[in-house]
């Protein structure tokens, strides 16, 4: 028998256990000569490059099976193929081998994100006025040339509120256009993305007359499969969509499907997914792949996240999902039972249609909108609910509408003025206008007033003559449209002078070139022109190292620029020409970039190491961020070579400067008496930093850790947290006090985890005890601090596999009992002492069974790793078959296998063997039951002596 499948349910009933049953016996291979029931058809997706029928007859031939094409996806290289559950095995075999297969997806699974609600349950909220939807319509009311798809399990297109919306029909299964819908789902999500409004009927939709495009690809029972679904959105795209909803999704990734989705958007085609129904921040798929919008749910009552609703940074924003009213088949549906034509439910599957009616309101306003700026539009005016993680917040219908780009660009454009601050000016009837000189920069949006907008802009930055200045109309929200309007303007901005020095002088050392313009503005020095300093404002003053040029003639500009900077491209003074000769000091390096010269001999210096090209005369200087000098050292006359200073940090009196930055700067001059005499220049910045970093929030105390490498808990790792950088040390010492092992590391301010493996400086494995721990941190400057400190135990302990057998006697049950007359389990009559009988006499068809429910205590461990259920007893009238039920921690119950038993001697039943994960409940307890289906016709029996849990699991010894 291929192996069942595992089933997971709410409630451990008995009609559930009945219903879980016949789901196991279902796919068992009955002893009779009946041959055995096929399994559920699985879908798979191929990926392949070349024709894909001939890749199927290939593979087909070599798995020697039925592999049916299910649909083709030529823009993704791929289609999709329908192969029998047991043959899955062997056709993805073949498929992986065929020539031309690039790769095989297996299936994954795809849900409604409905969370349905009974119609009375709550009244209908307010959901449309919290999202400004009336204030929306009051702009636009959409355009029935703009399409929403719903791809869904259908619509009912024969509803009063939907018929006259719906232009287009697909069912993906079968390639027709009848997309009834048993569900229900499709309909209610289609109502709220766009049932017909203001009609005097049923209810508003949010795209009130956007068209719809119907896409059915689920069955009867809400199975959806993810080729139909990809097959669906593709005709979407082919159907000219502009919005495709889609309200499901599943945490497992396909290639396949995030290409289709990447294709819809490429041409044009805003995807919007539902986020989910988990309730945790697991990604679901559509919704988190790049470029979909993702949408939550929020409570509007209670104005919070939805608890139901899936969350986390891949969520682009939210939207009402709690009371939503919407329209349900009018024959009603399997989750809609009622024939009214409207219900209510909640559930992100109709907060997603609300931000497609959304987006179709914004794309009727200008077809043009890419999906970029579409997208941005929803997140741009989307607020609220931070930090719940629902991305920009919820949806908002008018603010997004409003955030959309004018489509018209101002009527008109004018300067006032063509030198220094000129005055541009606009016309519009948006609420915004930016401007813009020749290439440069869009200024930042101007609000207007009385439609008009007036920028005092500085010109001194441009280059004189004919300049052209645009303009565009923006959004109250800063969003600017694409067309623009122009005029020039004739700049004439006046050059600036400058002072000193004068045409054909000759500077050495440092020098200063001073220069001046009557109107303000900022100015750019130019040396040989190449940037040498920047003034904001007039007059300018340039403090130039002539110790870093070349001796030479060099030519001198100052040039106008904006008092930013951002544009230096004005009028310029006369260049001319100085000579410099300097001599030429090189700092090589400050040892340390901050001192601390607090006297506790850690930090209090640092050395200053400087080059002297020639002999010469040196002053060391400390000289504060305003400029002033507070300490002058005179160093004497060094002969040429490399030198060091020691700064100390103090001032000329001796006393320690202010915290903060100080320029150190060396000054030289020729020997005395040289002729002619020059200077050289060249400086350093250093620090004075004497603020010991802070240490909080340490973990770790107390911790035991096992330094065997086993891959459990094998190092300590303790953290801490440093509001600065600095160098941490982590020091670990014996109970004596004796140093073990020191490890340290650089690190930015922040939390911070040094690692200890358990051995010493040498590598040797330490002795198990107790050992004292202390983390330290050290700044550049030499302030240090200490943690407190605290202990750890190091174990010689390790993991060791063990299995262990927990047995009941069959009659120590919890429970048993039958689900009918012909079904029973009885102590009294048993073959052995202290067992139990499970007979079941029941038709096959019924479904019935008897069973018996034990409880486990498991031993304690460090990790479990499986479960198998055994059973010892026989069958005393024919074959008999035996499955298992397992609760599970989540509430569900699972069966995951079955055991045939012969007609013969007594002895031990594997039944099923499953994964400990999920089956271990409070107080180490497992619970299972043993279940006697009536899959053979007459008696089906077991006795059972000993029921018992074979346990596999790690534990430290």
């Amino acid at each position: 028998m291929a192996s069942a499948r595992v089933r997971r349910v709410a409630c451990a009933g008995i009609a559930v256990l009945t219903a879980l049953a016949v789901a196991a016996s279902a796919h068992a291979t009955p002893v009779t000569d009946d041959p055995p029931p096929a399994g559920d058809p699985v879908v798979l997706i191929v990926h392949a490059v070349g024709d894909a029928a001939a890749v199927r007859a290939t593979a087909a031939d070599a798995a020697s099976s039925t592999i049916d094409v299910r649909h083709t996806f030529p823009a993704d290289h791929a289609f999709s193929v329908e192969v029998p559950a047991e043959h899955r095995a062997a056709a993805e075999v073949a498929l992986r081998a065929t020539t031309g297969v690039t790769g095989v997806e297996a299936p994954v699974t795809r849900l409604l994100f409905d969370v349905p609600d009974d119609p009375q349950y709550a009244n209908e909220k307010n959901y449309l006025a919290s999202v400004n939807a009336p204030s929306a319509w009051d702009v636009t009311h959409g355009s029935s040339s703009v399409r929403i798809a719903v791809i869904d399990t259908g619509i009912d297109v024969s509803h009063p509120d939907l018929a006259s919306k719906i232009v287009g029909t697909y069912n993906a299964d079968n390639g027709g256009t009848n997309i009834t819908d048993e569900v229900g789902h499709g309909t209610f999500v289609a109502g709220v993305a766009a049932a017909a409004t203001d009609n005097n009927l049923g209810i508003a939709g949010a795209g009130y007359d956007t068209s719809l495009l119907g896409v059915k690809i689920a069955g009867p029972d809400g199975d959806l499969s993810i080729d139909d679904e990809i097959a669906g959105i593709n005709w979407a795209v082919r159907n000219h969509a502009d919005i495709i909803n889609l309200s499901l999704g599943g945490t497992d990734y396909s290639a396949a499907e995030k290409t289709a989705v990447e294709n819809a958007i490429a041409h044009g085609v805003v995807v919007v997914a539902a986020a989910g129904n988990d309730g945790n921040s697991a990604k679901q798929y559509p919704a988190a792949y790049p470029g979909v919008v993702s949408v939550g749910a929020v409570d509007t009552a209670a104005h919070t996240r939805a608890d139901f609703s899936s969350y986390g940074p891949w969520v682009t924003l939210a939207a009402p999902g709690v009371g939503i009213r919407s329209t349900s088949p009018t024959q009603g549906s399997d989750y809609f039972a009622t024939r009214s034509g409207y219900t209510q439910a909640d559930g992100t599957s109709f907060s997603a249609p609300l931000v497609a009616g959304a987006t179709a309101l914004l794309k009727a306003t200008d077809p043009g909108l890419t999906v970029t700026q579409l997208r941005h539009a929803l997140v741009a005016s989307a607020s609220g609910f931070a930090g719940q993680g629902l991305g920009a917040g919820q949806v908002d219908f008018a603010r997004a509408l409003a955030n959309l780009p004018p489509t018209e660009p101002p009527t008109g454009v004018s300067v006032q003025g063509n030198s220094d601050q000129i005055t541009l000016q606009a016309t519009t009837t948006s609420p915004a206008v930016e401007f813009r000189l020749d290439s440069g920069t869009w200024t930042a949006p101007v609000t207007a007033d009385a439609g008009t907008a007036n920028l005092a802009f500085q010109s001194w930055g441009y280059a004189n003559g004919s300049r052209t200045v645009y303009a565009r109309a923006c959004s109250a929200y800063g969003e600017c449209g694409a067309g623009q309007v122009s005029t020039t303007v004739d700049l004439a901005n006046t050059a600036p002078t400058v002072s000193t020095p004068t045409a054909g002088a000759h500077v050495t050392g440092r020098f200063t070139v001073t220069a001046e313009h009557p109107s303000g503005g900022g100015a750019r020095l130019l040396i040989s022109g190449k940037p040498a300093g920047f003034a904001a404002t007039s007059p300018y003053a340039f403090l130039v190292n002539g110790s870093q040029l070349t001796d030479a003639k060099h030519t001198v500009q100052v040039v106008l620029c904006t008092t930013s900077g951002t544009s230096c491209a004005g009028a310029g003074s006369q260049p001319f020409t100085v000579t410099t000769r300097s001599l030429h000091p090189v700092i090589n390096a400050l040892t340390k970039p901050a001192i601390s010269p607090n006297g506790d001999r850690s930090g209090d210096t640092a050395a200053l190491r400087y080059t002297l090209p020639d002999r010469e005369k040196v002053t060391a200087r400390t000289i504060t961020s305003s400029g002033v000098v507070v300490r002058s050292d005179a160093l004497g006359t060094l002969a040429r070579g490399t030198h060091a200073w020691t700064w100390r940090g103090v001032d000329a009196r001796g006393n320690r400067l202010p915290d903060g930055r100080y320029t150190l700067a060396l000054q030289t001059t020729s020997p005395t008496g040289s002729s002619p005499a020059f200077g050289g220049y060249a400086e350093t910045v250093g620090t004075v930093d004497t603020v010991t970093p802070t240490l909080s929030g340490l973990t770790g105390a107390g911790t035991t850790f096992f330094p065997v490498r086993d891959g459990y808990r094998d190092v300590f790792a303790p953290s801490v947290a440093a509001n600065e950088a600095g160098t941490v040390t982590l020091t670990i010492r014996s109970s004596r006090g004796a140093v073990v092992r020191i490890l340290s590391a650089r690190r930015a301010a922040g939390r911070t985890t040094l690692t200890w493996n358990g051995r010493d400086a040498r590598g040797h494995l330490v002795t198990a005890g107790v050992y004292r721990w202390q983390y330290s941190i050290t700044d550049s400057a030499g302030n240090r601090r200490l943690a407190a400190n605290d202990q750890v135990t190091v174990s010689d302990k390790k993991l060791v596999s063990r299995i262990a057998y927990v047995q009941h006697r069959g009659s120590s049950y919890r429970s048993a009992g039958g689900t009918d007359l012909c079904s029973t389990a009885r102590k009294r009559g048993s073959t052995f002492p202290y067992g139990v009988v499970l007979r079941n006499a029941c038709s096959p068809a019924t479904g019935d069974f008897a069973y018996a429910a034990y409880r486990f205590t498991v031993p304690g461990a460090i990790r479990y790793a499986r479960f198998t259920f055994q059973v010892y007893g026989r069958s005393a009238h024919r074959p008999s078959e035996l499955s298992v039920v397992i609760d599970r921690t989540d509430g569900g119950l699972e069966i995951p296998s079955y055991a045939k038993v012969a007609r013969s001697g007594s002895r031990w039943y594997s039944i099923a063997s499953v994964p400990a994960a999920g089956h271990i409940n409070r107080g180490r307890a497992v619970y299972v039951s043993v279940l006697l289906t009536g899959r053979y016709k007459g008696v089906n029996d077991f006795d059972l002596k000993y029921a018992r849990l074979r346990v596999s699991y790690t534990a430290l010894r």
